[in-house]
């Protein structure tokens, strides 16, 4: 088993639903668990800012520094200093923002592993902690569950142990208990439910995961939502602080840049792939977005989301 760093990889795969989001997975094929800081600077490292993603996989963010909105499912939370957050598997998360001095700390437990452990009751705890998500943390309590995990962490890099595994289950199994005494005695942090703006422009989002390959013009989806473009224009720079166009283009280049990442595709079958007139077309529209053409990116040999 492995404990990996800030440079956590995901897979993303399309979701059979109306609007089939993305998911956020996390590769489990040589690790149980993996962590890493967000900061304020980084661009949308999880790929859920910007657009909605739905995790397959339980964890928890603790806010160390700055301030940020998110999205889980149909409620919202602000964070601040202190927050903490609970993430189960199949949530839908959207990061809507986040301050430039914001800190993250973040820690996964893949679903595979988290369904072995030993936990009675884990149905009666699940629904316990689905109704408050977020809760305020002392400096002390932070500062306690942050080292129990760091010890975990620790305890597992033995690889010498012949009973490493079965350590890190009970070491793990205590986090979980640990977590669920804070939130039996935390302080709730304010939730509000979707207002009529926020659904249209969650929507808005799914349709355009499902359909940009094909549709950049802000009318189709307008038109899906029963709405008029200008309107949805209005909802998008409210709500994201850019137009409905914009919000299309950058789920394009979203795309893009995992398909340069993660295949061997051409850059005239990428092209082709997101309806592009022709590989001219597509590099300029590329470039205008990021700074360099399709082939320099792909020579990063990095996802930089």
């Amino acid at each position: 088993m492995e404990v990996i760093s800030a440079n956590s990889t995901y897979l993303i795969n399309m979701q059979p639903k109306e609007f089939r989001l993305e998911k956020l997975s996390f590769d489990d094929d040589s690790h149980f668990f993996d962590d890493f800081l967000i900061e304020g600077s980084d661009k949308d490292l999880l790929g859920s800012e910007r657009f909605p993603r739905i995790v397959e996989a339980a964890g928890v963010c603790i806010c160390l520094k700055g301030e940020a909105e998110i999205a889980l499912k149909s409620e919202k939370y602000h964070l601040k200093e202190g927050d903490m957050c609970v993430v189960f598997p199949e949530d839908i998360l959207h990061v809507r923002k986040k301050s430039r001095d914001f800190r993250g700390y973040v820690m996964v437990v893949t679903p595979d592993f988290l369904y072995n452990i030993n936990i009675p009751s884990f149905t009666q705890i699940y629904l316990f902690i689905k109704e408050d998500r977020c809760i305020s943390l002392s400096d002390k309590e932070q500062e306690d569950l942050m080292k129990m995990y760091e010890d975990m962490k620790a305890s597992d890099a033995r690889l010498n142990n012949p009973c490493r595994k079965e350590i890190t289950q009970h070491l793990v199994t205590a986090i979980v208990y640990e977590i669920i005494g804070l939130y039996k005695k935390g302080e709730p942090v304010n939730r509000q439910p979707y207002s009529r703006k926020d659904q249209l422009f969650f929507d808005f989002m799914g349709l355009v995961t499902k359909h940009c390959k094909q549709e950049r013009g802000i009318e189709f989806y307008a038109d899906k939502l029963c709405i008029s473009s200008r309107h949805l224009s209005s909802i998008c720079k409210e709500l994201d602080g850019q137009t409905a166009k914009k919000c299309i283009d950058w789920q394009i280049i979203i795309n893009v840049q995992m398909m340069l990442s993660t295949t061997t595709l051409t850059i005239a079958q990428i092209a082709d792939e997101f309806n592009f007139p022709n590989a001219s077309f597509f590099t300029k529209f590329f470039k205008v977005h990021t700074g360099m053409t399709p082939k320099e990116y792909r020579n990063t040999g990095k996802v930089r989301l």
